[in-house]
């Protein structure tokens, strides 16, 4: 990987919360694991019931994540991210079907971590991969808060 890719992943720690438990030297063991990937506006990541295999890091771009609703061909938008943020860690924690539509909005630089990585790299460095999972645990406890104060709204 050239200087210029392992200099990005490097600033995911900054930009991406599920790394700020990690030092830079700690980072730098996990850059091996990573894959940089282009998607052009318009092209899909991955469909709602698919199979999910990696979690992925916006570098660059935008992604729009959508969820089918009760009625047929009927879609909401739940969230648009951009850099700094993540989609598929849901998958890529408990190997169920994704659970939204991850569409690029605009052309989009990613970094992914597939499953077998992963499990690899923790296999291999136990301390940080466990930091790693706690950070994963740390934003899904803030999304679940923060859709909990939704629905509280509601009802």
């Amino acid at each position: 990987m050239d200087d210029n890719l392992k200099k990005a992943i490097l600033e995911l720690k900054d930009e991406c919360k599920i790394f700020c438990l990690m030092d830079d030297a700690e980072m730098e063991q996990v850059i091996p694991y990573f894959e940089a990937v282009n998607y052009p506006a318009g092209s899909v990541l991955f469909n709602e019931g698919d199979t999910g295999s990696f979690i992925g890091f916006v570098r660059s771009g935008k992604l729009e994540v959508k969820k089918e609703t009760e009625f047929k061909g009927r879609q909401i938008v739940l969230a648009v991210l951009g850099k700094g943020s993540f989609v598929g860690e849901l998958s890529i924690l408990d190997e169920q079907p994704r659970s939204a539509t991850v569409v690029a909005l605009e052309d989009s630089k990613l970094f992914l971590l597939k499953r077998d990585a992963l499990d690899s790299f923790m296999e291999s460095q136990p301390h940080i991969g466990i930091k790693i999972l706690r950070g994963i645990g740390r934003i899904l406890s803030i999304r679940l808060r923060k859709a909990v104060d939704r629905l509280a709204v509601i009802f």
